[in-house]
């Protein structure tokens, strides 16, 4: 257990973990095998498929249309033809 000036607390499982916060200014979010590097891991994770999943569904919105498009020209082709 290490107690900082301010008053915050911390609580080491190892004293590999005590000497790379205090000793090497190591911070938990960018060593792997930490618990908190772990956390930020799975929420950036969750992140990016949130993100590839709207790509997706805009992509699926523009096939859409571009269909739609497709179809109008060749009618409207169709119609000049027979015209």
């Amino acid at each position: 257990m290490f107690v900082t000036r301010k008053g915050k607390i911390f609580y080491f499982c190892a004293s590999k973990c005590k000497k790379n916060l205090l000793k090497l200014k190591r911070k938990p979010r960018k060593v792997r095998w930490t618990r908190e590097y772990i956390k930020e891991k799975e929420i950036r994770i969750r992140a990016l498929s949130r993100d590839r999943e709207k790509v997706k569904k805009e992509k699926k919105v523009k096939t859409t249309k571009d269909k739609d498009k497709r179809v109008k020209r060749v009618k409207s082709r169709k119609k000049d033809e027979e015209k």
